[in-house]
């Protein structure tokens, strides 16, 4: 959940030079997009446990979504719930929110692989390994606050007052 918290203010923060919040919320969305894309793998791999019958490849077949082409299809698809004179823009606010969540996470150190950045075309993976995966743990706590009063300086302050 700190990692779902650290892409939301991450974006809310590189957003924060616009003059106006529109379209921060679908640039929030799209940095929240891959990792909402792991809860059916996380659900199915906790169902394999009591219902064997599950088959393995149904917990992995949503890896893809939390890569480039992944978040891209998966931003073409969400950008097609907007009311279609706002879809284009909508496609590239979710794109550039989720490829935001990715540089992100490609600062992170895993165990195991990294991140198949041209999947499916290549099995070469990545990370730069500057941070730990839970590190972010540490970082929620006073990045939340940061966040929402600069968020509220920035733009709050107009209708508040």
């Amino acid at each position: 959940m700190a990692d779902l918290f650290t892409h939301t203010c991450v974006a809310v923060l590189a957003r924060l030079p616009q003059r106006h919040a529109r379209w921060v919320a679908t640039f929030v969305a799209g940095t929240c997009l891959p990792d909402i894309a792991r809860v059916p793998a996380m659900v199915l791999t906790k169902a394999r446990w009591t219902v064997p019958e599950i088959p393995e490849w149904s917990c992995y077949v949503w890896a893809p979504l939390h890569l480039p082409l992944g978040i891209a299809g998966g931003s073409y698809l969400v950008a097609l719930l907007f009311p279609e004179v706002q879809r284009r823009r909508a496609f590239v606010e979710l794109l550039l929110g989720g490829m935001l969540h990715l540089a992100v996470d490609l600062t992170q150190s895993h165990f195991g692989m990294g991140y198949l950045l041209f999947f499916p075309f290549s099995e070469w993976d990545f990370e730069l390994g500057w941070i730990g995966s839970e590190a972010t743990v540490l970082i929620v706590p006073w990045l939340v606050p940061l966040t929402a009063g600069l968020a509220w300086w920035r733009w709050g302050r107009r209708s508040a007052g």
